[in-house]
């Protein structure tokens, strides 16, 4: 199976995404990179789904308290963007301060 830059770069958001959620689950404060991965994959299923921009980027800026990440991570994001495909195509969803 021949997979994009691109496809090879979502595998890997999912992915760590899923260990994200389950270690969020767990009650483990999550690092930079595993918070960025469940925000932007968030981003991209809410959008897979049918969701409208602005609903899209509501539900990912929902999706984690700075109580679920380690100390400072939460100031080292200030915005998350990610190419989420929609119904009508695709779009750059930006996230501004998605952990609150």
């Amino acid at each position: 199976m021949k997979l994009s830059p691109r496809e090879i770069e979502k595998i890997m958001i999912y992915s760590l995404a899923s260990v994200a959620q389950s270690r969020k689950e767990k009650g483990i404060k999550l690092n930079y990179p595993e918070a960025v991965s469940i925000i932007a994959s968030t981003a991209m299923e809410c959008a897979r789904e049918g969701n409208d921009l602005e609903t899209v980027m509501n539900k990912s800026r929902d999706v984690l308290t700075k109580d679920d990440v380690m100390e400072g991570v939460a100031d080292l994001i200030p915005q998350i963007q990610v190419e989420a495909i929609f119904t009508d195509g695709s779009r750059l969803v930006t996230v501004h301060d998605p952990i609150r």
